[in-house]
């Protein structure tokens, strides 16, 4: 709890901090992405091979493959969700972000 008022100091300090932190976050987000693409890519080429080599109606091959790769299935989704986390945490550090340039502003109108 804050007992005495911010100063301007405060407020960059949180932004350099904050700043940092979404520089982080977004070097974390690339390889996330990397990785989701490389898994989704690798899925659907599988996903085809075992489409094509199964027998029976389209219904009946698309089972099959869902079936033979679920698990790869996923992975994907695990992925995905990583990444949509990841792109959620960018998305407050830039709100917090834009919270201070804000609150910097009205320190600075203050003094």
């Amino acid at each position: 709890m804050r007992t005495a008022p911010i100063t301007q100091v405060d407020v960059e300090e949180n932004i350099l901090r904050l700043t940092e932190e979404l520089e982080d976050h977004t070097e974390a987000f690339e390889v996330l992405a990397i990785d989701q693409s490389k898994k989704e890519a690798r899925y659907k080429g599988s996903w085809a091979k075992e489409y094509l080599a199964a027998q029976g109606s389209i219904k009946e091959r698309e089972s099959w493959a869902d079936y033979k790769l679920a698990d790869e299935l996923y992975d994907v989704k695990m992925a995905d969700a990583l990444l949509k986390a990841k792109k959620e945490k960018l998305n407050s550090i830039r709100t917090a972000l834009d919270s201070l340039r804000t609150l910097a502003a009205n320190v600075r109108a203050q003094t």
